[in-house]
């Protein structure tokens, strides 16, 4: 049983809506519906939550078919709608208060169902009423519910509910271990129980399970933070230390840096061990990544909901929160979530470029370069913010204050900590300012960091390609490059380039038609798709595809009067051809008239 996308619950719940947006960068904000003060019927409220559905207003649909619901208590199917709008609205007490009651309650749907249960644990937990989380729980375990999310909240609402036996019962792991989705669980379910071990004053046990849990590989990723949780407040400070510095070597893990930091710092602390209503929002949050990897992004989202109803200082839950939301193409609603992460959170940093990430896909570059401005101001040194703010500069035609950027960071820091992505971005502005030599070494020092990512083998090839330098190196590496992303519309286009630049125009039609079709709205692949028509004299689709440029975005300066010379000289072309040719007489060379013949 899962909760159905917001499109498809709309349509099961009988609410029309409008196709999803084809990507962040054409989705529109959600209006706000204002509804008219005066009283209305139940059934205008519900047109206006069918409406504001339609809209992708979540909030005003959940609030007007609340109120119909209130207003005709009795239609258990509108109430039922209300209450799974209220939590895709993240709006848990009130679907608390819709949940289907009484007769009602026989008719509910399957996902109905599960979220009933999910919201009354929940709530129960909040207000630490342990008895109540526990029967739900056993209602509809005992019902054949068979639940990842449910089993997972179980052992601590045990717990919490002084059921320590039960939480603790391992009797049920190798009928679990049979199945490969199971398994996974069952150790979730082991470190769970370390957790209780601990809270239960037996750090023996606990130490043993965590031990057997904690192996090299992505099992670190998972167990570690709260081994290393389990170690500091044991007072192995040095084993906590190992176990928090693999987790930043092999993951970047913001709060194992965070963890190392304060290792280390004044007035160091263990990291406090969460209690069972933390640990239960925990479940919440572990289950939403289980989903998540299944691609059910809607389960996931109403798990995470949950888990920040239950705990809203989790920044982790409100980061996968933003994430999640843009993967459901509601790029606004991402944006607010990554916006309530507090900067001084570990995971301030990536909420902050996330937000900028997808403002810049909507076009938002202003607000975009306010945000970076903001965080350089609080960190002149950040690389990353550095970068973007960079590439924002380039994006706007701004190359060489983008340079300024990178080139004044390098003088104040030096290029110990350069990336490839400082170099990339740095090699992109010099080429942009006519500068390839410059760019050719930046691009060379991005490749020493990175000698396989595809982008740098791609610039540099292309790079040689156009300026006919080394056409069949360039061409070599772009192959090298195509190798590592073949579905990359610029990477074939510079293979067909090369082919061109080569004199063999067909063989570069195939890989630059290739190119279109894979980046159809590209200016240079269709100037270059013009360019090999002209050389294959398909002079018409030439014109065409030079045309076409004209009508795309992001077309550079540069390109565009590239572009428009070649429609004149075309054009010119076309118009000689077309004039009366002189007629034929003695007086230019050619042969003489030839006599009337006489009257």
């Amino acid at each position: 049983m899962r909760l159905v996308s917001l499109a498809a619950l709309a349509v099961a719940l009988g609410l029309a809506v409008q196709p999803a947006a084809a990507s962040t960068s054409t989705a529109r904000a959600a209006p706000v519906l204002h509804v008219a003060a005066r009283p209305v019927s139940p059934y205008a409220q519900f047109l206006v939550g069918r409406f504001a559905m339609n809209m992708g207003d979540v909030k005003t649909a959940s609030q007007s078919l609340t109120a119909a619901s209130d207003a005709d208590p009795d239609d258990s199917d509108l109430r039922e709608k209300a209450f799974l709008v209220a939590i895709l609205n993240g709006d848990i007490d009130t679907a608390q208060r819709l949940i289907p009651k009484g007769p009602a309650a026989a008719s509910v749907s399957p996902t109905g169902k599960l979220m009933t249960t999910l919201v009354t644990v929940t709530t129960a937990v909040r207000d630490d009423h342990a008895p109540a989380a526990m029967a739900a729980l056993d209602t509809y375990i005992k019902a054949g519910g068979d639940e990842r999310t449910a089993a997972l909240m179980r052992p601590y609402v045990q717990a919490m509910a002084g059921k320590w036996t039960e939480a603790l019962d391992s009797s049920g792991d190798a009928t679990l271990a049979a199945s490969e989705r199971g398994a996974l669980l069952v150790f979730l379910l082991k470190a769970e129980r370390a957790r209780i071990y601990e809270i239960r004053k037996q750090p023996d046990e606990a130490d043993a399970l965590y031990k057997a849990l904690y192996q090299p590989g992505a099992a670190s990723l998972v167990f570690g933070p709260d081994y290393a949780g389990f170690l500091e407040r044991q007072g192995r400070k040095d084993d906590a230390r190992a176990v928090w510095k693999t987790l930043v070597d092999t993951s970047g893990d913001p709060l194992a840096r965070a963890a190392l930091a304060r290792l280390d710092g004044p007035g160091y602390k263990p990291v406090p061990l969460p209690d069972l209503k933390t640990s239960i929002a925990q479940a919440l949050l572990m289950s939403a990544t289980l989903y998540s990897g299944d691609r059910d992004t809607e389960m996931a989202l109403a798990d995470l909901r949950l888990t920040l109803y239950l705990d809203p200082s989790n920044d982790r839950a409100r980061l996968f929160l933003g994430q999640t939301e843009q993967d459901m193409k509601a790029p606004e609603l991402a944006e607010a979530a990554w916006a309530e992460v507090p900067a001084s959170s570990p995971y301030g940093p990536e909420a902050g470029l996330r937000r900028i990430w997808s403002l810049r896909a909507r076009g938002e570059n202003d607000t975009a370069l306010t945000l970076i401005e903001d965080g350089l101001t609080a960190n002149p040194a950040d690389l990353t913010l550095t970068v973007e703010k960079a590439d924002v500069l380039h994006d706007q035609g701004k190359d060489q204050d983008a340079l300024k950027v990178i080139n004044d960071r390098i003088a104040a820091k030096g290029e110990a900590d350069m990336t490839w992505q400082a170099w990339f971005i740095t090699a992109i502005a010099y080429d942009a300012t006519d500068n390839w030599d410059k760019a050719e070494a930046a691009i060379q020092k991005a490749r020493t960091l990175n000698p396989q990512r595809p982008e740098i083998l791609n610039f540099l090839g292309y790079g040689w390609i156009d300026r006919g330098l080394h056409v069949k190196e360039g061409m070599d590496l772009v192959r090298q490059a195509m190798s590592l992303s073949p579905r990359s519309g610029a990477i074939v286009d510079s293979l067909g380039w090369g082919y061109y630049k080569l004199g063999d125009y067909e063989q570069a039609l195939g890989y630059v038609e290739q190119a279109a079709q894979l980046e159809p709205a590209d200016p240079e692949v269709n100037e270059h798709l013009g360019d090999v028509y002209k050389a294959l004299g398909r002079t018409a689709e030439a014109r065409y595809e030079w045309q076409r440029v004209l009508s795309l975005q992001n077309v550079t300066p540069k390109t565009l009067a590239a572009v428009k010379a070649k429609l004149d000289a075309s054009a010119a072309v076309a118009k000689a051809a077309e004039a009366p040719k002189p007629e034929t007489t003695a007086y230019n060379d050619k042969a003489p008239a030839k006599a009337k013949p006489s009257e």
